[in-house]
């Protein structure tokens, strides 16, 4: 094994569901269901059929924003019953789709309808993804494929109505080239944002709501912290992040902090659960202690000052910013969960370093700094002076909340999980329909027992 590092996973109820697996076992690289849910989530299309045949129908495309939405109408429209011929929609799709006639390679297409057969899901072939260089395949080749579907179906084409062939690209793709982005809202889309929109080299994985994320797990907060910890260690992956020197540090922040290793977080929330921040602070410093993660640098000055105030040091700095990232989630649910309110998650995030620093008499924060950095604009965003949205609402790659190593968006969402209905930008305004994606796809359901899974089929294939 390049790690001797082995790991403890634990449910959010407590229950061990997995001991002494490889540390590697649980990188994005190798386990089995992490890399599968990353290629389901860069390779699956939808298409609302409701809101594509609402807005064929009322001439109600090429808007800008998702508000005004309802006041832009063209003098064109198209009554298509598509929910009526869902199924229909369904065998045209897989027939173009697949790579059936190909005996050289497995046929991984999925083509089904959920939500009450209101909502088309393709899952592209791997083979048109491996000759594809990123994951525009998902966007062009769905949505291209449903405007000939829809052209052959009611014979809409350049001849007989060229103006219902316009208003179909435009209801698909929005006013793109002419923008670069789709409609906001739009009824063709995926797990992560239209690519053309991204910002920054391997910033892929994280271009997704965190409200999105809530929404996949159901509100279960644990589950939720697990599946942004998936998204955000495969942008790392992607952008270099967790490459060389930093894989182990990345991988110890993701398995302690994102999939509960050895229980810390939850002993942590259970030693405080009538607590404070500086409660969790002061169980995260007992535990680094009695597990010898730290340990006290002198026994005398200038280690230990006149007041008695000691400084403490590490042997293990990837070790220690692992305890200090799950410290930094179990103080936060610890607030959250009190006040029921999401908008005290940036409050945290921003004072949760400095306090954590004078705490461990100089030892790093958590991320080297770079939480602190980022959850002070993260607060003043949110609620301080500017106040713009709600902590649920940013994607995972927003110029505030990206300057991390992937542990800074897990905790909004699992403070999002606990909100009691404080936020105008909630999980089940901006993303109700990811709720029944969840129920549609069972692999983001137990989320930690899968991951586990994944781990022990290949624990042993280490050397």
């Amino acid at each position: 094994m390049k790690y001797q590092d082995t790991i403890d996973i634990y449910s959010d109820r407590g229950k061990l569901l997995g001991e002494k697996l490889p540390l590697e076992a649980l990188s994005p690289l190798y386990n089995p269901y992490i890399n599968n849910m990353l290629r389901t989530i860069k390779s699956t299309a939808f298409i609302d059929l409701t809101k594509l045949q609402r807005m064929l129908s009322k001439g109600q495309v090429g808007y800008t924003t998702a508000l005004r939405q309802d006041e832009v109408k063209t003098m064109h429209h198209l009554d298509l019953d598509l929910l009526g011929n869902a199924h229909a929609i369904v065998d045209a799709m897989e027939k173009h789709i697949n790579i059936q006639n190909y005996n050289g390679y497995e046929d991984d297409t999925s083509v089904r309808l959920f939500n009450d057969d209101q909502v088309l899901m393709v899952r592209v072939p791997t083979l048109r993804m491996s000759i594809s260089t990123g994951r525009d395949v998902i966007y062009t080749n769905v949505g291209l494929l449903m405007a000939q579907i829809l052209s052959e179906m009611f014979d809409i084409t350049p001849d007989s109505n060229p103006d219902g062939c316009g208003l179909i690209k435009t209801a698909l793709f929005g006013r793109y080239p002419q923008m670069v982005t789709f409609n906001p809202g739009n009824p063709l889309f995926g797990f992560l944002r239209p690519p053309q929109t991204l910002e920054g080299v391997g910033r892929g994985f994280q271009a997704v709501m965190v409200n999105n994320i809530v929404a996949l797990a159901n509100r279960r907060t644990l589950d939720a912290v697990a599946l942004a910890t998936i998204f955000e260690q495969g942008a790392q992956f992607e952008m270099g992040n967790a490459a060389g020197w930093y894989e182990r540090y990345n991988l110890l922040g993701m398995a302690y902090q994102g999939f509960n290793a050895n229980n810390l977080v939850l002993d942590l929330i259970k030693e405080n659960r009538e607590g404070t921040v500086g409660g969790v602070i002061k169980s995260l410093m007992e535990h680094a202690i009695n597990d010898g993660v730290i340990r006290a640098k002198g026994e005398k000055y200038p280690d230990v000052l006149f007041s008695g105030y000691k400084l403490f040091t590490t042997d293990d700095p990837s070790m220690w910013n692992a305890y200090a990232c799950a410290g930094l989630l179990a103080a936060v649910i610890v607030n959250i969960g009190a006040s029921r309110a999401a908008q005290g998650i940036s409050a945290v995030m921003a004072t949760f370093g400095d306090l954590l620093v004078f705490e461990s008499g100089g030892l790093p924060d958590p991320d080297f700094g770079r939480i602190m950095g980022t959850g002070l604009g993260f607060a003043f965003y949110t609620h301080s002076i500017y106040g713009g949205a709600g902590p649920g609402a940013f994607q995972l790659d927003h110029v505030l909340v990206r300057h991390t190593s992937g542990f800074f968006t897990p905790c909004i969402a699992g403070g999002m999980c606990l909100d009691s209905g404080t936020q105008i930008f909630n999980p089940q305004a901006t993303s109700s329909l990811f709720f029944k994606i969840r129920d549609a796809l069972p692999m983001f359901q137990d989320p930690l027992q899968k991951i586990v899974e994944g781990a022990e089929q290949i624990k042993d294939k280490f050397r």
